[in-house]
């Protein structure tokens, strides 16, 4: 599915892709992850329209490339479940290596913590995040570092609001 956005010519890389990313965020299904590219053009950069495979991970931004601009960067957003929770604040392998390979800079946006992060692979490191699971397993992830951020959709906003929830329970023996 093809989502259209408001195409505008930006200075530089980073501002291009966070504006893709904000317009995924308001746009997308939170479910699927959701991308795209940018792209150079007259005066500066530009994002390209948003892509989603309708799958929970991966997006194929394959018809992006080749289409005779010069993509410079992709971005894509990780959704925020129960089960990729732990992972969804770095950038799997496959998007660290298609980066790397492609020479182009990667921009995520994980809806667990709303930031955007940028990898570029001539700059930063790949693999620099040592995750520890309660298991004792370790593994290492690529975090990028943080250039944006995204406020939450109001229907998300009500889920990171802090609650405190205190109940005391009773005894039989506790007197009224």
């Amino acid at each position: 599915m093809v989502y259209l956005l408001a195409l505008g010519v930006f200075a530089t890389v980073d501002e291009a892709a966070i504006d893709g990313l904000r317009h995924a965020a308001a746009t997308c299904d939170p479910r699927y992850e959701c991308g795209g590219v940018v792209r150079v053009v007259d005066g500066g950069f530009e994002a390209s329209e948003l892509l989603t495979s309708n799958k929970p991970f991966g997006v194929d931004l394959a018809p992006f490339y080749g289409t005779g601009t010069e993509v410079v960067a992709d971005f894509h957003t990780h959704i925020c479940s129960i089960h990729n929770e732990p992972f969804a604040d770095f950038f799997s392998l496959s998007d660290a290596i298609v980066n790397q390979e492609l020479r182009t800079v990667g921009y995520m946006l994980s809806l667990c913590d709303w930031n955007i992060r940028r990898y570029d692979p001539s700059q930063d490191d790949r693999d620099d995040e040592e995750v520890d699971f309660q298991s004792g397993r370790v593994i290492y992830l690529t975090c990028g570092h943080i250039v944006g951020w995204v406020p939450p959709a109001p229907a998300d906003r009500e889920k990171l609001e802090p609650t405190v929830d205190r109940r005391r329970i009773r005894s039989a023996t506790d007197s009224t």
